[in-house]
């Protein structure tokens, strides 16, 4: 093995044990025998660093639509109740640091080099071992560096986002005090299966014996396969419009459940679905207080301050450009996501004209993903992201034209984001700017724009 004694060692490191077009996750498509040896592998690097994911509490959150906002609201209402928190969230948008947060900080360089060169050594001895095993990819490296890393920084729970799936994610080795649910959709249909219930069967993976689950409102579909799989597993299940309800916007709400409720919340992540998604944190917040986890005395305030104070990077980010132009940067790249980002610019910003840069990758459902968006726009710019993965614009383009459409092909996102400032401040209030489609593209416009 490579010594790894600096911060371009480390990501070197990663970036060779990334299999799928050198991207930072490994071939998704090898099939499910291949995908339980990465359990396996995961889980034996973990005993050879001594099991630190049993060192404190898990919230293990999996889903389609609002992982990393659901996630984020967990970690900031823990925060705010004196919680030492960490949180493994994916993917990153300007650095693979962006993983590894404590306490809302990100890991330093020397720090995130020594952890590298740790795992990557475990990992090597455990592949030595057992040749049948494989090899680690990137993202059950990076797993176990992250519940490596939250018990170095003495956390005293952490909060962990399923990267794909649910049953086969290399995050699928922790026992997690609770598991969160959020709201389902088709996505990776290739990997995850082409009906609901094949999806929600992959997503409900991450419940385990005994354990408390929180799910989103889901379809039918779905909601029949997370209930079984909660039975058999004899997991205590409640779900969102049954055991709690949720009612107002990310402007003043309130959340009720059994015994408990919450009037007058703002939420700092905008859009309606940002409302259904503090609902959900707050839902999973008050079963880890009745696993004696957090203090009671301490659950109001902090529901309020945390849900109030998340900021996420590319989540309807609303950017003010010195020109006049109003930038709103959303991520969005599933159906379900497109449709809470028409439903939030619709509210936020009513009556105004958009233009739509969009860029995305390629294993997307195109024509639903689109769908919701279309009528939003008066103007489009096909902007694909530096990504191997990146769809290619005369796919996004033929899709767009037949559903009406007269799409502008850019050469790339910073193309797109400057054709959208004019020369002079001339932009009017009635015009918005929406980057979206994937995470990639989002990042680029940050940039662009002088936000990284």
């Amino acid at each position: 093995m490579t010594q790894i004694t600096t911060f371009d060692d480390a990501m070197a490191a990663i970036r060779e044990r990334s299999g799928y077009d050198r991207g930072f996750i490994s071939n998704p498509f090898a099939g499910d025998d291949a995908a339980r040896l990465g359990l396996v592998r995961t889980a034996r690097v973990l005993d050879l660093l001594g099991n630190p994911e049993r060192d404190y509490p898990i919230v293990h959150v999996a889903g389609s639509k609002g992982k990393g906002s659901t996630a984020s609201f967990i970690d900031s209402i823990l925060r705010a109740a004196g919680q030492r928190s960490g949180r493994f969230l994916s993917p990153h948008l300007h650095s693979y640091r962006e993983r590894f947060v404590v306490d809302n900080v990100l890991i330093g360089e020397a720090d995130f080099t020594k952890l590298v060169a740790d795992v990557m050594s475990s990992a090597v001895e455990a592949e030595r071992a057992d040749a049948a095993i494989g090899q680690l990819t990137a993202w059950e490296i990076s797993t176990a560096m992250a519940l490596l890393w939250f018990s170095r920084s003495i956390c005293d729970i952490a909060v962990i986002e399923v990267g794909m799936g649910g049953t086969l994610d290399a995050t699928n080795v922790i026992e997690p005090a609770v598991s969160v649910i959020t709201t389902l959709d088709y996505e990776h249909t290739a990997i995850l299966g082409t009906t609901m219930r094949e999806i929600a069967s992959n997503k409900a993976g991450i419940i385990k014996p005994g354990r408390p689950v929180v799910s989103a409102e889901q379809p039918v579909d779905a909601r029949e396969v997370i209930e079984a799989k909660a039975q058999d597993a004899s997991a205590p299940l409640s779900f969102a419009n049954r055991d709690w309800t949720v009612t107002g916007s990310d402007r003043s709400f309130s959340v009720s459940g059994a015994g408990w409720r919450h009037d007058g919340l703002v939420s700092s992540l905008i859009g309606p679905h940002q409302v259904d998604n503090a609902g959900l944190a707050i839902a999973a917040i008050y079963e880890l207080r009745k696993l004696n986890l957090l203090p009671e005395e301490t659950i109001d305030e902090s529901v309020r301050q945390g849900i109030g104070s998340v900021f996420l990077p590319g989540r309807f980010e609303i950017v003010r450009h010195p020109s006049g132009v109003t930038f709103v940067l959303d991520g969005a790249h599933s159906p379900a996501s497109t449709e809470a980002l028409a439903r939030a610019v619709r509210e936020r910003f009513p009556g105004a004209e958009a233009t739509i840069v969009i860029g995305m990758l390629d294993d997307k459902d195109l024509d639903r993903l689109l769908q919701p968006l279309v009528p939003l726009a008066n103007r489009w710019l096909v902007a694909p992201p530096d990504s191997p993965r990146a769809q290619q614009s005369d796919i996004i383009v033929a899709a767009l034209r037949a559903r009406g459409a007269e799409p502008e092909v850019t050469g790339g996102v910073r193309d797109a984001i400057e054709q959208t400032i004019p020369v002079s401040s001339s932009a009017t209030a009635r015009h918005v700017v929406v980057v979206t489609g994937s995470l990639s593209t989002v990042a680029e416009a940050r940039v662009a724009l002088g936000l990284a």
